[in-house]
C-alpha cells in the first residue's frame, strides 16, 4: 500500500512518483491489524490518496474498512491581502506641515 498526502487531484499515471510512505501488507482477516505512519511526514494532510499496487492474488481487491487516527483542525484560510507598493514616493500623496515652509533653519 502506497501512501501520498495533499495530491488532490491525483491519477493511477501519477503513482509511479516517490509515496510519502509505502506498507507491506499482511492479509488479516480480523481487522486488527494497525499501521503506524511516519508521524512529521503526515502532519497538515489536507487530501490522503492510497494506492494498492497488488493484492493476495485474487482477481479482485475489495477493501472493507480504512480507520483514520489523528487530530482535526479546522482550516484556516487567510484572505487575500491587497498592497500597494510606491516604486518612487509621489510628495503630493503625502503632505506635512515640513514641507509647506519653504524658509527652514538650518544648524
Amino acid at each position: 500500500m502506497k501512501l501520498y498526502k495533499n495530491k488532490s487531484h491525483m491519477t493511477f499515471d501519477e503513482t509511479g512518483v516517490e509515496p510519502d510512505q509505502v506498507f507491506e501488507l499482511v492479509q488479516d482477516m480480523n481487522g486488527t491489524v494497525e499501521y503506524t505512519t511516519k508521524v512529521p511526514r503526515f502532519s497538515s494532510v489536507q487530501c490522503l490518496s492510497i494506492y494498492f499496487p497488488s493484492n493476495f492474488g485474487a482477481e479482485t481487491t475489495k477493501v472493507t474498512y480504512i480507520g483514520l487516527k489523528g487530530e482535526f483542525q479546522e482550516a484556516r484560510r487567510h484572505e487575500v491581502t491587497i498592497c500597494n507598493y510606491e516604486a518612487r514616493a509621489n510628495p503630493a500623496d503625502h503632505k506635512t506641515s515640513f514641507l509647506d515652509t519653504v524658509n527652514h533653519a538650518v544648524s
